[in-house]
């Protein structure tokens, strides 16, 4: 036998791993949606915490906002640290209009304040159609508006409609006492003084 055992050895480094995340971009909101647990879910292939950015109750601006997260391994020897982002669409929100149906009204009635007083959730400007002033048929009238927002960055146009019952006005007789004939007999009772002969 020509050779002896030998042995060796060599070092190896085993760095931490990182955690692999899953984070999927959320479903579009309409502006005014507080973040939550809807859109902030991501999950990790070991136990841990995350820290969003934005947080939890933050309202996101309207456009393409980006959301990520940090990651922290509660094993921190073997795991470093992670993060993640994804992309939300937050949509112009519809503004809330409130309008009643008015109270009926005669015809001959013109349109004002009283059946045109739509309001809406946000700050903006009101369009009727008809406008005030006009004089709706007899029957059941449809009341349009049209609502523009002065935040038309976040806020979308809004509709709405009413309906108004117009009844018969009734008409005002005027007729005053007509004057006497100058050939109507008079009334007066007979005299008492007997005629001359």
């Amino acid at each position: 036998m020509n050779y002896t055992t030998a042995t060796a050895s060599v070092q190896i480094v085993v760095g931490k791993a990182t955690p692999t995340l899953t984070w999927a971009n959320p479903a579009g909101v309409p502006y005014g949606t507080l973040l939550s647990a809807t859109q902030l879910d991501a999950t990790a292939s070991v136990a841990g915490s995350f820290v969003y950015s934005p947080a939890a109750g933050t309202e996101p601006a309207t456009g393409s906002d980006t959301l990520t997260v940090t990651f922290t391994p509660t094993d921190s020897t073997d795991y470093t640290t992670a993060t993640a982002s994804v992309q939300i669409v937050v949509g112009k929100a519809t503004p809330t209009l409130t309008w009643a149906n008015p109270a009926g009204v005669p015809y001959g009635t013109l349109l004002s304040a009283t059946q045109l007083d739509a309001t809406a959730s946000v700050a903006g400007s009101f369009v009727y159609s008809p406008a005030a002033g006009t004089e709706p048929a007899t029957g059941t009238d449809t009341l349009t508006v049209t609502f523009t927002p002065t935040d038309s960055t976040d806020y979308t146009t809004a509709t709405a409609s009413v309906q108004i019952v117009v009844g018969k006005a009734t008409p005002t007789i005027t007729w005053a006492n007509p004057p006497r004939s100058p050939t109507e007999p008079c009334s007066r009772p007979p005299s008492s003084t007997p005629p001359h002969r």
